[in-house]
């Protein structure tokens, strides 16, 4: 009866030890083979072009103007910007373009109105911008530029055939950051005036001029 007790019990100690080093050797195995995913992400040195704290923005612009009744022409002029915060920034334009003859002188043959220095018009504003839609442009899969779409709105004076007025205007732009420094913009400005209604077609209400530039600023 004594034999068969210690005979059990050797039995259970036996497989008892047997079970312990077959987990052992498992951990054991866990331990040394390398996880099928690492979790050690090797992260790509990437350079993300910001304007970092400059708040000045100075530049120059070219594009097209639509003077209302007067047909479109190239514009040209300079630009600068304070921007306040990430959201908002003051911005100051001055432009120039020229047209030809107006309506009045296209009927009426050789007949001039105004002198060549009068169809010149010239225009200068302040305007409030808002920054909305930041985000990224994409040029290629591998490039990619920090980007804002933004709001102006604004008033200055025009300089137009002989006359000087207040103007209102309104716009809209996309900036995208090339470099920690260079922004390149694409902007809309509808510049309204009244007198030149006037003065091109008799009529009362606003003319309406449209503005489409594209420009390269430097920050400070």
């Amino acid at each position: 009866m004594d034999n068969r007790f210690i005979r059990l019990f050797l039995s259970a100690v036996v497989l008892a030890m047997g079970t312990t080093g077959a987990v052992f050797a498992e951990e054991q195995s866990i331990l040394e083979d390398p996880p099928v995913i690492d979790p050690n992400v090797v992260r790509l040195g990437l350079k993300d072009a910001d304007i970092d704290d400059e708040n000045f923005e100075v530049g120059a612009f070219i594009g097209f103007m639509s003077v209302e009744h007067f047909g479109t022409h190239e514009v040209y002029g300079i630009r600068g910007a304070w921007h306040v915060n990430e959201d908002l920034f003051f911005e100051a334009n001055y432009g120039m373009t020229s047209v030809d003859q107006t309506p009045a002188e296209y009927a009426a043959g050789d007949f001039n109105l105004f002198t060549d220095d009068d169809r010149d018009f010239i225009y200068y504003n302040l305007s409030l911008g808002f920054n909305i839609l930041p985000g990224e442009v994409f040029m290629t899969s591998d490039w990619a530029f920090n980007s804002s779409f933004y709001l102006l709105a604004g008033g200055g004076t025009v300089d137009f055939l002989g006359e000087k007025e207040f103007a209102l205007n309104i716009g809209m732009g996309l900036r995208v950051v090339a470099t920690d420094s260079l922004a390149l913009h694409l902007t809309f400005q509808d510049i309204m005036t009244d007198k030149l209604k006037q003065l091109s077609d008799g009529s009362d209400g606003s003319a309406h001029n449209m503005q489409y530039s594209a420009s390269l600023t430097y920050f400070f």
